[in-house]
């Protein structure tokens, strides 16, 4: 299979084939031609990727060219590059905060990509560092304070500052503002709540209305925007969304113009590794990505889910509606770009709606198995039982539910010991009945459920260790859709 797709997916019986549609749909995109791009990089190189539709991005020192997937640049090598940094929409210039992470005093410094050149230094301030770093109208370079006191404007072309204007934020950091595309407006994270400021005219606008903490409760309360990590415009300026963390727990929020809550998705997500990079806009509202997961807008479900590496913290540059660049899959070492067949994609979360189209799908009932090693006793059967209702509940989360003796089986399987997993791992699978081959599988392995594979090996299972299995198995993301033909796609589609 070609390299645009790159997807590894679990079926039963059939291999997926993308159908010819979705090529020709794919290859109306001016980036089809450099769909093979592949640039080195792992998880210690320094990557910036720029806004939406950018046509560069930097590996360390390194500018490539996206299109023409090759180096056009190279920036000095006394050059100060720290933490703190952004491209242009055009691709043209690249700011970078010149001290180390917190580092305070330091210089802004802006090149010129094309010549090569530094050609505009905002001057550092004593006890301040500049963590949001904005490029606007492909001139205008945003420098937001830590101290969170004022908002810097500096012209690049003139290299002067151009507007001061004071914020109340207790502090600022990347994920807490975002600048609209016409670089007009800024949405601002201040204590609680987020404010909208009138760049243009140096005033503030107004607030955002907070969605409800928990709006099954008997007395709602606003969700506070200090759990907000990553805020963003929408491409056409008219939206605004952020992604909450909530602990074991996200929310993803989006706003019309009015500050009035507009979508309010809950999501299950691996949320270590949350953070002021985890969330992109698609064009079109097709919908958004939320660290690796593409969430369709319309039907608020993971569409598309992008495994990565397991400490890899680095944005994924949206290029148009269907492509997208970054280390994608769970070994990445290297960048690379994604298409997603969104018509493909649309057709079968059309046809999942039919039960005759599903193995797996709304309205399907599954059996249920949980192994325990062999292990018996009070503990190890409450264990089992909070294993299977954990699982129960999150099928009935795509409208599926149990019942014995059926033709699907989900099954619990913690497997033996191995060189590379000392305490076992963790099989969950789904499985037709007549075959022990899997039509999907995911495995935590040894480090991702240590606490319970441990306990288990002893058969004194703790309500701590099973709490923590608990968690990890509601931020799986198991299929809704596993089709019975190669005419549809199985939902979501795995980028391994």
């Amino acid at each position: 299979m070609s390299s645009l797709f790159r997807l590894t997916i679990f079926t039963f019986a059939l291999v997926t084939v993308i159908p010819s549609v979705a090529w020709a749909q794919l290859s109306d995109s001016p980036w089809i031609a450099s769909s093979d791009i592949r640039i080195p990089a792992d998880t210690n190189d320094q990557i910036t990727i720029g806004p939406l539709g950018c046509p560069v991005l930097i590996v360390n020192r390194d500018v490539w060219h996206i299109k023409s997937k090759k180096v056009v640049q190279t920036l000095p090598a006394d050059a100060e590059i720290g933490e703190y940094r952004c491209l242009s929409a055009n691709g043209k210039y690249f700011a970078a905060y010149e001290g180390r992470n917190r580092e305070e005093g330091k210089d802004v410094a802006v090149w010129d990509l094309v010549t090569g050149e530094k050609v505009a230094t905002l001057p550092g301030r004593q006890r301040i560092f500049f963590p949001v770093l904005k490029i606007m109208y492909n001139r205008y370079l945003l420098a937001a304070p830590y101290s969170g006191e004022s908002l810097y404007v500096w012209d690049i072309e003139q290299n002067k500052l151009t507007r001061e204007f004071r914020v109340s934020a207790p502090r600022i950091e990347e994920g807490k503002l975002t600048v609209s595309p016409d670089g007009q407006w800024v949405a601002l994270v201040e204590g609680d709540m987020v404010s909208i400021l009138n760049l243009a005219e140096g005033k503030y606008a107004g607030k955002l209305f907070p969605p409800i903490d928990d709006p099954t409760s008997n007395f709602p309360r606003p969700l506070g925007a200090n759990r907000i990590k990553d805020i963003e415009f929408s491409p056409d300026g008219h939206e605004i969304a952020a992604l909450y963390d909530q602990l074991s727990k996200q929310r993803l929020v989006v706003w019309d113009d009015k500050g009035q809550v507009q979508i309010d998705v809950h999501l299950n997500l691996d949320y270590f590794r949350l953070n002021e990079h985890s969330l992109s806009w698609l064009p079109d509202k097709r919908g958004w990505i939320v660290d690796g997961n593409v969430i369709q807008r319309d039907s608020q479900l993971v569409t598309t889910e992008f495994q990565r590496p397991r400490f890899d913290y680095d944005e994924i540059g949206v290029l148009d509606s269907y492509f997208v660049l970054g280390r994608l899959g769970k070994e990445a070492d290297s960048i690379t770009m994604i298409g997603i067949p969104w018509e493909e994609v649309d057709r079968s979360l059309e046809a999942m709606k039919t039960p005759d189209n599903c193995i797996v799908g709304p309205n399907v009932q599954f059996s249920l198995v949980v192994y325990m090693r062999g292990q018996t006793g009070e503990g190890i059967e409450k264990a089992r039982q909070k294993i299977g209702d954990q699982i129960v509940e999150k099928l009935k989360e795509y409208k599926m539910s149990y019942a014995p003796d059926q033709n699907i089986t989900v099954r619990f399987n913690p497997e033996p010991a191995t060189k590379e997993d000392p305490y076992g791992r963790i099989q969950l699978a789904i499985l037709v009945e007549g075959s022990d081959t899997p039509i999907w599988e995911h495995t935590l392995s040894s480090s991702e459920a240590f606490t319970f594979l441990k306990a288990l090996d002893t058969g004194e299972v703790t309500e701590a260790s099973v709490s923590s299995l608990l968690s990890r198995i509601n931020q799986i993301q198991m299929p809704y859709f596993i089709p019975k033909t190669a005419d549809y796609l199985p939902l979501p589609l795995v980028v391994q």
